[in-house]
């Protein structure tokens, strides 16, 4: 009865994510999400999140590293791991003369592994790939058009589902692959207008592009056990060149805005509906390693490239730069076994990142940074537990009349770790 119970909630809680997912909501609130295919989003759990978000060198039995697949391999042979999260934003947007604040709050992820055989593990789940939230108006004066404004707005974000395996190859090397289904709808407008005439007409153009296509993504893992109980870990994870399907529905027209502030359509200078192309994700490697000691406490450290440069959209460039990410991080638990003390049951982790994103804008690179910290809160009788995330970080610069913002985004996060392919003598 108790796997029954586990089992429609399960289902429950993965028709809920489905429909809001399917919603379109808005994950990001930032201009710097116009570019390229959006704000990438995190590749890992709030177990990851709350220490930097190092995850190619790291594994545990109770968590899903999406990150790198090989890492499967960790999960109990007796047991079902199910991860979900959600997490909140809340960012402060500044120029040299203004700021502005935004805030978005999104259900994250859905998670599942499990074992499949003794040297083979799998693993399902969604998560959100990138998110477009944007609306920028920028007043120009010219001495021919007069005083005029641009407006540009976007909505909408990328999924993924994915399904992960991992095979061990020896006792300390394991191999593995995500093969994840993108798919989502990403609207963006771009409108002129002349505010102070009467007599010129506004025209906007706007574009809904639907996108879905397979693509994978492949990683290794190596876990040594020495004498001393400490355990070093190392990972590297790749993906080649993806060129995803994408449709795109493209239409321009010049209007009028009537006193009620609706487009009063004048003429359609663009109708071009299902127009098919490719979105050219490209290729990206990384690796990292961990130290640890079971029970007791970790650190490790990430680093990732990717070559943005090679991005193409309906075999156009983007002016993308090549990204590099490093991550620096940890946890420590003081006494796991203790039952007197449940502060002494808590794992504290904390975690620092660095990144050059692939924005480059009037010769200023966008660099983001964040740190982090966590609480890993273990539920009575059990090794579930309530996790807790926040980053404090900055990305862009004011340099060049450009946009900074300084955000915090907190996550929370439920991992249930739990018995499940165990067949009993007695009932």
């Amino acid at each position: 009865m108790k796997n029954k119970r586990a089992i429609t909630l399960l289902q429950t809680l993965v028709l809920l994510l489905c429909i809001i997912q399917a919603s379109g909501q808005n994950r990001i609130s930032s201009p710097y999400s116009r570019f390229g295919i959006g704000d990438l989003m995190p590749n890992s759990s709030v177990y990851n999140m709350a220490m930097g978000g190092i995850s190619y060198g790291v594994s545990s039995p109770f968590f899903v590293n999406t990150a790198n697949p090989a890492s499967y391999t960790s999960f109990d042979t007796l047991s079902f791991v199910f991860d979900i999260g959600a997490y909140t934003r809340q960012s402060k947007l500044i120029t040299q003369n203004l700021s502005q604040t935004a805030n978005f709050t999104s259900l994250g992820y859905l998670l599942f592994g499990f074992p499949v055989t003794r040297w083979w593990r799998s693993s399902l789940g969604l998560l959100p790939y990138s998110g477009t939230g944007y609306h920028m108006t920028d007043r120009q004066e010219d001495d021919i058009l007069g005083s005029y404004t641009r407006e540009y707005e976007g909505s909408g974000g990328i999924n993924k589902f994915y399904w992960g395996n991992s095979l061990s190859i020896t006792r300390n090397l394991s191999a593995g692959f995500n093969l994840t289904y993108l798919f989502g709808t990403v609207d963006k407008s771009s409108a002129t207008t002349f505010p102070d005439s009467a007599f010129r007409m506004n025209y906007k153009i706007l574009t809904s592009t639907k996108i879905h296509d397979l693509m994978l993504n492949y990683g290794l893992y190596y876990k040594y056990n020495f004498s001393n109980g400490i355990q070093f870990g190392a990972g590297v994870v790749a993906g080649n060149n993806s060129k995803i399907s994408a449709t795109e529905n493209r239409l321009g027209y010049r209007y009028f805005i009537s006193s009620t502030g609706v487009d009063n359509v004048v003429d359609t200078v663009l109708n071009e509906p299902s127009v098919k192309g490719d979105i050219l994700i490209p290729a990206h490697l990384g690796f990292g390693f961990s130290l640890a000691k079971t029970d007791k406490w970790l650190v490790g450290a990430d680093y990732q490239l990717q070559l943005w440069e090679k991005y193409r959209y309906f075999d156009q460039p983007d002016s993308l730069k090549n990204s590099m990410r490093f991550s620096v991080g940890g946890q420590y638990t003081p006494s796991a076994s203790t039952v007197s003390n449940y502060f002494q049951r808590i794992t504290y982790r904390a975690g620092f990142r660095y990144s050059n994103s692939f924005l480059e804008l009037r010769n200023q690179k966008i660099d983001e940074f964040g740190i982090s910290f966590g609480l890993g809160l273990p539920l009575p009788r059990t090794r579930s537990t309530i996790n807790l995330a926040a980053e404090i970080g900055t990305r862009g610069t004011t340099t060049e009349n450009l946009i900074k913002e300084n955000f915090v985004r907190f996550t929370l996060g439920l991992s249930i770790f739990e018995r499940w392919f165990i067949i009993r003598k007695y009932d």
